[in-house]
């Protein structure tokens, strides 16, 4: 994230040109956090205080904290002066005093932080000093001396305030009071990251607040995690990811724990910056989420959360959203309007024009705003802002525009450690002087692009080994933390689960027991009703069998009186001559011999025992005729020929017949066996 790189680099560049934004946030956020987190007596361990120390301390200190919680800070400094106007006597104990007098300087150094007035504030202090006010000179040099740093640092004159941090670190044994060392050393810490060039000592301070606060025990001191987060982003900036992230955590965790809203922002915002720089950009946008999805406590903390929504769009872009990055960077603009901060509504428009180059049909759109911007734009922040220009220029083929801005890039980036943006204009560079065919200027660039692509090359790598590292750990300790979890929730429910199951085995017996008996008994009726039902169903079956085949042998037996009739009657006939009557009768007999009503108890009998027989018929042979059914419910019988015959009251060579004409209904091959077939269809069987 540029943003936050930028804000820690302030001292290279010029501080007095972001100090109305950075400073201001940084130390309303003490302000704010202070406010809501100071320590009780109880962690001070001071003895017990004299009639007059709570009287004094709610007309100096109280009213100036209310004041500036009212927001009336214009109207804070009388009372927190006047605590070095108060007598040290026998009911005042110098101790008192003095808890009263450091409390009051760093409530002073916040109030002409948030009055925005440091020339007064170092004046002020600086007058202090001069006093040699008789506690604060033997007991308060160490707060003294960083609140001055504080002042200086707003001012610009980074030598003054080193050397007064230097002094402030080098004093010890001053007083016994741990909240006075981690307030000085975490602060001195901050103030050495915008005046110093190089981190040691600030992260030296850092080590030292740390320190104190774990040996202590004030580790929810508010101060503890905005050190823990400090030294963090230190550690960020020289490569150590693992160790940035896991001390992020922890701030973030003993923030939760101590209510520090802020704290938990700036770890989160380490955070974000860590795992975009690694490539995790779902760990990056769901610690984004915790700047962006609150509102904000205070006024001044839009421009915290408008940074928050800077990363966010940055790592949109690196995801190769521009669309989307251009909706988030609106939301910053949004929160910068209503702190009405320019510094960062500039920053945002650089982005915005970059971010637009993105899209062929707004690269002219992006051109036309940066050259609006020109010569508006920080000395800190034109590293970028040539790149970005240059870059776009060189997107639309502008190369003679493009090289100058491109070469002073390079430079400029390189000297703010940003190597990878510089490779990128030193290889666009490169390309700019092959479409202008200056090949010499091409070759004296190859060997510093190769160097820096070389540089980028290796931190690449070391950033992917330290992605893969935490990704591996973030899974396992995932997976540790699921098997504590379920491991937890099982020790909790093994006591319920004993008594519960002790309770329930007992009736559980009782119940199988039971249960097995009454089944038992279940069991054994339902066999006997079983057994008895497929008695009555055999006999069913045996008695609609035994009708059926008496239907048949009485309608054989009919059949053979009628032969036996007609031939008697043929006898008759050919003794005499006048057989009209006879011919009648014998035309009657041999008309079908069942009857409607005869056929159709037979068939209710065949159905009773062949329920679905007359369907798979049907089925295979939609076209069959009632008399053919006929024919085929004797064929399933296994009737013969000439039984086949004597039933349906045909001739032998009649039922040849119909055998044929069933066999061409149903499609059977010739010479296969047609009854066997009937019986196959009639069972449901395939053919």
């Amino acid at each position: 994230m540029k943003m936050l790189y930028l804000c820690r680099q302030t001292n290279i560049q010029c501080i007095s040109m972001i100090k109305s934004t950075y400073i201001f946030f940084v130390f309303f956020m003490l302000t704010a956090v202070w406010s809501c987190n100071r320590p009780s007596d109880m962690q001070r361990e001071h003895p017990a205080v004299s009639p007059t120390f709570y009287a004094d301390s709610l007309c100096t200190l109280g009213r100036g904290i209310r004041l500036i919680k009212e927001e009336k800070e214009s109207l804070a400094f009388p009372p927190l002066d006047s605590v070095f106007r108060l007598p040290v006597d026998d009911v005042l104990t110098t101790e008192e005093l003095r808890r009263l007098s450091s409390e009051s300087l760093r409530r002073l150094m916040i109030y002409f932080n948030l009055m925005m007035n440091f020339e007064s504030g170092y004046q002020y202090f600086d007058s202090l000093e001069r006093a040699k006010h008789p506690v604060v000179s033997r007991y308060c040099r160490r707060e003294l001396w960083v609140v001055k740093a504080q002042m200086l640092m707003a001012l610009d004159r980074h030598a003054e305030a080193v050397d007064y941090l230097n002094r402030a670190m080098a004093l010890k044994d001053e007083n016994n009071d741990p909240l006075s060392e981690i307030f000085c050393t975490a602060t001195a810490g901050i103030t050495y990251m915008g005046v110093d060039t190089i981190s040691t000592r600030a992260e030296s301070a850092f080590r030292r607040a740390c320190r104190v606060a774990e040996r202590s025990g004030l580790s929810n001191y508010w101060l503890y995690p905005q050190a823990i987060g400090r030294l963090a982003d230190i550690y960020l900036q020289q490569g150590k990811y693992e160790e940035s992230i896991s001390l992020c955590r922890e701030a973030i965790r003993l923030c939760e724990k101590s209510g520090s809203y802020h704290g938990k922002l700036v770890a989160a915002e380490i955070l974000t910056e860590a795992y975009r720089l690694l490539g995790l950009y779902d760990e990056a946008f769901r610690y984004c989420a915790v700047g962006t999805g609150e509102p904000a406590r205070a006024e001044v903390d839009n421009n915290l959360i408008g940074r928050f929504f800077i990363a966010k769009a940055e790592i949109h872009n690196n995801l190769n959203r521009p669309d989307s990055a251009l909706l988030v960077l609106a939301q910053a603009d949004s929160c910068f309007d209503r702190t009405k901060n320019d510094y960062y509504h500039l920053m945002v428009q650089i982005d915005r024009m970059y971010y637009l180059a993105a899209f062929p049909d707004s690269v002219n759109v992006a051109l036309r705003g940066f050259a609006a911007l020109e010569g508006k734009v920080p000395r800190h922040r034109l590293p970028y802002y040539d790149y970005y220009y240059g870059a776009t220029l060189a997107r639309v083929g502008k190369w003679l525009e493009a090289i100058p801005l491109l070469r002073k890039s390079i430079g400029e980036l390189k000297d703010i450690s940003e190597l990878h943006p510089a490779s990128e204009a030193a290889e666009l560079l490169m390309e700019g002087y092959r479409h202008t065919g200056r090949a010499a200027d091409m070759l004296t660039v190859f060997p510093e692009y190769r160097v820096m692509r070389d540089s980028v090359t290796r931190k690449d790598k070391i950033r992917q080994l330290a992605s893969a590292n935490i990704r591996f750990e973030t899974q396992k300790k995932e997976q540790e933390n699921l098997l504590l979890t379920a491991e937890v929730r099982l020790q909790d429910t093994l006591l319920h689960v004993y008594f519960i199951a002790g309770v329930c085995t007992l009736l559980l017996v009782f119940f199988i027991a039971g249960w097995m008996v009454m089944r038992h008994r279940n069991l054994r009726l339902r066999w006997q009703l079983e057994a008895q039902e497929h008695e009555r169903a055999d006999e069913r079956l045996r008695d609609q069998e035994s009708r059926l085949h008496e239907l048949i042998a009485a309608r054989q037996d009919l059949y053979e009186r009628n032969r036996s009739l007609i031939r008697q009657l043929s006898d008759i006939q050919a003794r005499h001559r006048n057989t009209c009557e006879l011919d009648s009768v014998m035309e009657s007999l041999q008309s079908h011999l069942l009857t409607r009503k005869e056929e159709e108890d037979f068939r209710n009998a065949f159905l009773s025992v062949y329920p679905s027989a007359l369907l798979h018929l049907r089925e295979a042979c939609p076209a069959v005729t009632r008399s053919e059914e006929l024919f085929c419910m004797l064929v399933l019988l296994k009737q013969s020929n000439e039984e086949l015959a004597r039933t349906l009251g045909i001739s032998v060579a009649s039922v040849s017949k119909t055998r044929y004409r069933i066999r061409v209904k149903l499609g059977l091959p010739e010479g296969s066996d047609t009854d066997a077939e009937i019986r196959h269809i009639m069972a449901g069987e395939d053919l």
